[in-house]
């Protein structure tokens, strides 16, 4: 065959074969992790930790140190370089609420103020969800803190926890799960209790309010009314405005906040909302489990995102099979590829995430098997593999990790021998 024509029929060939793999979209190779330890500011027993990354380049860690004769201190740390601050008091007290789902944590006002978020029990009405969210003011880094105070109008008594918050123009965006309108309800029906037939009816809502760089609320508005609840929330920005996600309830067409009731089956799905133009949109599904329970499954969604890319970490119960999945987004979360599932076979949920540079990649944290992992996943659905960070407890949920020097900051509660202790380990990509 003459030399010229094989030639020229290699390079046709060679040139169909490129073409097919960019047609069929072409996998990368999985991407290696490694898991390292650091030293956790955290000394003693300590949970439900969260990290928060500064626009100095730092990062605060906060968590909770049980008291003797009980009552927790909610304490704080800050990391410079290689090294910790010395560990600062936000607040303390018998009735500092703690549940090992609900994260209270710093966030970052304006001008470098830091702002912390708790919760404290109410006990007026003997309900034991109900909890009344507190925030403070610090301009020196946690050194001292202003006199608390409750950042949104209403005084029933009820559940407002599980927060999350975003950065805004103004100052920043705090969310949470509010039961206004549960309580209502069950205080008009105290007087029935007597006779056995009060009803447990009214929903519990998502909930926003927007804080100025003094850290007072100058907005207010239920998101959504009608929602699953008790799983936490996330939320992150993204060019388009700050995104939202939690673990939706979809009750019928119609059905009024007022008229929701906890003891019937609902899909519990993951939904989405976006801030745009000093609106939130109406929300929308990450993706279709179709998961139908009888319950609160308390394990909520983690989301990350940068410019248009946003990656969506969830767990779901869907069919009876356990599994966590995550999902990516290039349109600031308008619509999202399929669902890729991350874990082994047997996850438990309590998920976070950390979008890598190009957002593109991400990687993922979640418990299974007693143990918190980590893994590497690709947009197109390729996946690492998965690496152990040590033992925890069940229940435990993850905080936002942080990307931090081209590593990720994970941040997790161990658990040896009983004892509880938030750790910090390194993810190297």
């Amino acid at each position: 065959m003459d030399l010229a024509l094989r030639d020229i029929r290699k390079s046709k060939l060679v040139a169909l074969l490129a073409g097919l793999a960019a047609l069929g979209g072409c996998r990368e190779a999985p991407h290696p992790i490694a898991v390292r330890a650091t030293r956790s500011p955290a000394v003693g027993a300590s949970l439900v930790p969260q990290v928060t990354q500064l626009s100095s380049g730092r990062s605060v860690l906060s968590w909770q140190t049980p008291l003797n004769g009980g009552g927790y201190a909610f304490e704080m740390a800050i990391h410079r370089g290689d090294e910790w601050s010395d560990v600062r008091t936000i607040a303390t007290g018998q009735n500092l609420s703690m549940f090992t789902a609900d994260l209270p944590g710093v966030a970052e006002l304006a001008g470098g103020t830091l702002l912390a978020y708790w919760e404290l029990k109410d006990l007026r009405e003997g309900d034991p969800y109900a909890t009344t969210i507190q925030t403070s003011l610090s301009k020196d880094q946690g050194r001292t803190w202003s006199p608390a105070v409750q950042p949104y109008g209403d005084a029933l008594a009820g559940q407002h926890s599980f927060l999350s918050w975003f950065r805004d123009p103004e100052g920043l965006g705090l969310i949470w799960l509010d039961a206004q309108e549960r309580s209502k309800v069950r205080h008009a029906s105290m007087q029935r209790e007597a006779r056995g037939d009060a009803e447990n009816l009214g929903s519990v809502g998502l909930r926003y309010a927007a804080l100025n760089a003094d850290g007072r609320a100058i907005r207010e508005a239920f998101i959504d009314p009608i929602t699953c609840e008790c799983c936490p929330t996330s939320a992150s920005v993204t060019s388009r405005g700050a995104v939202v996600v939690y673990r939706d309830r979809q009750e019928a067409p119609g059905t009024q906040p007022s008229q929701v009731q906890d003891n019937r089956p609902t899909v519990r799905d993951i939904y989405i909302t976006r801030l745009e133009a000093g609106r939130w949109t109406k929300p929308r599904l990450v993706h279709a489990d179709n998961w139908v329970v009888n319950a609160c499954p308390d394990n909520g969604p983690a989301v990350d995102a940068s410019e248009n890319n946003v990656a969506v970490a969830w767990w779901t119960g869907a069919n009876g099979t356990p599994r966590v999945q995550v999902a990516f987004s290039s349109d600031d979360g308008d619509t999202f590829g399929r669902a890729i599932r991350v874990d082994s076979t047997k996850g438990e949920g309590q998920v976070t995430l950390a979008l890598l540079p190009g957002g593109h990649e991400a990687v993922i944290g979640w418990l299974e098997n007693g143990q918190t992992w980590a893994r590497w996943v690709s947009s197109t659905g390729v996946a690492g593999t998965a690496v152990a960070l040590g033992r925890s407890p069940h229940h435990s949920r993850l905080p936002k990790w942080i990307v931090e020097d081209h590593s990720v900051v994970a941040v997790w509660t161990s658990k040896a021998d009983e004892a509880l202790h938030v750790e910090v380990s390194r993810i190297d990509f």
